[in-house]
């Protein structure tokens, strides 16, 4: 017996294990033959209420009690009684490669390799037994379902790459605490500097290089190089020309520049963080073949290259994430709109070598980037500024929409197998209402291939919005817009075109199930029309005699 996921190996086994039970409860206490007794005795009192026409209508009720017999027995044999066992160790997960780089693989129930083998050794020695019915249902719904997945092209997990970074907490906390002394001692001194500077021969490039600590331009055009750490670092030894002036504190270590702080061999930040972080995740972004740096950019990149896309996006996730908590802002976008030129006004004049030479400039500072954000952006303002407030939740939020909602499916089936004896009964074994109740358990099988398909247009939407300077989704941070239509986006595709399937399959189950319904009753009226029939023949022969 196949399933669909990990949690599946749990919902599957434990719904037929109830299911056999509660059938043997409704056996032994006589339940399921209450329809059939109900039919028998519904008929006959129809018989009575059309009136006895020598003994036209005791043929009639007959043939009724017959046909629906009939049909009814079917259904209570193949659909009712449980016939086949499902055992764990029958069962397994064909895990499909929808992801690029994965592999597609076959799981068996007693060795999933993942933490529901616990939850499955409990359940390992337990049995439950399926209806012939409803064994090829399942087997037919899961051969089209598998097949239907198959057909989808892969795709690479961009949409979770925010997710993932923000999970990836750096846990060294001298780390941390070296992390902000840099943002202050560092490139908030080197960002005052810059904003001071004639910058009409920047390219863009440039330009967007200093939002960040590894600034490139920070580096090359020698900022970095004017200013050094304002504590002692005892990974660096006291330099008598670098360090002059700061002789009290030699036994303490030295005063690295910028530059060296930051790129220094082993001991310079960046180094340190890529070696702090989990060698899976970088193998997986920045590493492999397929490393997902690569194969979202419309550019080639150098692994030193590739090293500092992924440095960017990492610090700017953690800082819009505020998973590590530092004074200012590790990373800032790409985008160069009103509010972010308001704001950066604003950190140039607070952030200035002397705070009391530029005590006025501060004040101007701030009245010039408000003026300017209310100029260029008005109302935007106000929209980023709550945009913001929100990011952080926002990285999460699509990423626990999009996997936590397939556990609706398994838990679906689940529920529907534990309830399929009494729906059985309260439809009086009908083929009607069986067809129905086939679609609709088709129909939640079939959602596999429905998620499969909005996970592969949630990636290529994010690759779609995240496209700028050919970086893909390695590119800025999320911008506000770019927040919200992937959240909306994600909410379509994960709960409402569901919802908008499981509507139309109910739509189809239902109308099948009176197609079925009226079929089923042809019987009883082939019973009524030769009862008719034969009052006609013996009223004609009557009429012959007189």
């Amino acid at each position: 017996m196949g399933v669909s996921s990990y949690f599946e190996f749990v919902t599957t086994l434990f719904g037929w294990i109830l299911y056999d039970r509660i059938w043997a409860i409704l056996v032994d206490t006589g339940i399921v033959f209450i329809p059939i007794i109900a039919m028998v005795i519904g008929n006959i009192l129809d018989s009575h209420k059309g009136g006895d026409d020598e003994g036209g209508a005791a043929l009639q009720s007959l043939k009724k009690i017959e046909a629906d017999f009939i049909a009814m027995l079917g259904v209570l044999i193949f659909a009712g009684i449980p016939m086949l066992d499902v055992r764990l160790t029958d069962m397994e997960y064909a895990k499909p490669a929808l992801r690029c780089n994965d592999t597609a693989q076959t799981v068996r129930g007693t060795d999933t390799g993942t933490t529901y083998d616990t939850t499955l050794t409990t359940l390992g020695e337990e049995e439950g037994r399926i209806p012939l019915w409803w064994a090829l249902s399942h087997w037919l719904s899961k051969a089209i379902t598998a097949a239907s997945v198959a057909g989808i092209p892969c795709s690479y997990d961009v949409a979770a790459v925010e997710y993932t970074l923000a999970e990836a907490n750096i846990e060294d906390p001298d780390l941390n605490r070296e992390l902000g002394q840099f943002t202050e001692d560092c490139w908030r001194r080197a960002y005052s500097r810059y904003s001071r500077e004639d910058k009409s021969g920047m390219n863009d490039a440039q330009r967007a290089s200093v939002n960040w600590l590894g600034s490139d331009y920070f580096l090359s055009s020698g900022l970095y190089d004017q200013y050094t750490a304002r504590q002692p670092n005892n990974r660096w030894t006291y330099d008598n020309v670098r360090d002059a002036g700061y002789d009290v504190y030699s036994a303490e270590g030295g005063f690295p520049t910028c530059s060296q702080w930051w790129a220094s061999g082993t001991v310079g930040l960046r180094k340190r963080i890529l070696d702090n972080l989990d060698p899976a995740l970088l193998n997986e972004m920045v590493y492999d073949a397929n490393n997902l740096v690569q194969v979202t950019s419309t550019v080639n990149l150098s692994l030193a290259e590739r090293e500092d896309v992924f440095l960017r996006k990492y610090l700017a996730v953690k800082r819009e994430s505020a998973s590590v908590v530092f004074h200012g802002p590790l990373s800032t976008s790409y985008s160069d709109g009103a509010m972010q030129k308001a704001l950066s006004q604003q950190r140039e004049a607070l952030t200035a070598d002397s705070w009391l030479a530029q005590t006025g400039n501060s004040v101007l500072g701030s009245l010039r980037g408000q003026y300017a954000a209310a100029k260029d952006a008005g109302g935007t303002a106000l929209a980023g500024i709550g945009g913001a407030l929100k990011a952080g939740g926002s990285i999460g939020e699509g990423y626990t929409i999009r996997n936590g909602v397939a556990l609706f499916q398994p838990l679906a089936l689940m529920m529907m197998v534990m309830a399929l004896p009494l729906l059985l009964i309260f439809s009086s074994y009908k083929l009607g209402a069986l067809m129905t109740l086939t679609i609709i358990y088709f129909g939640f099988h079939f959602l596999t291939f429905i998620w499969a398909v909005a996970y592969w247009f949630d990636n290529q939407m994010m690759g779609l919005l995240t496209s700028a300077g050919g970086l893909g989704v390695f590119a800025s941070t999320s911008a506000v817009t770019q927040t919200l239509i992937m959240w909306y986006v994600t909410r379509f595709l994960y709960i409402i075109f569901p919802i908008l399937y499981l509507g139309a399959v109910g739509w189809v189950g239902i109308h099948t199930g009176s197609a079925m319904g009226e079929l089923s009753g042809f019987g009883g009226k082939a019973g009524a029309i030769g009862a008719s029939g034969g009052q006609a023949a013996q009223s004609a022969v009557t009429k012959g005699k007189s």
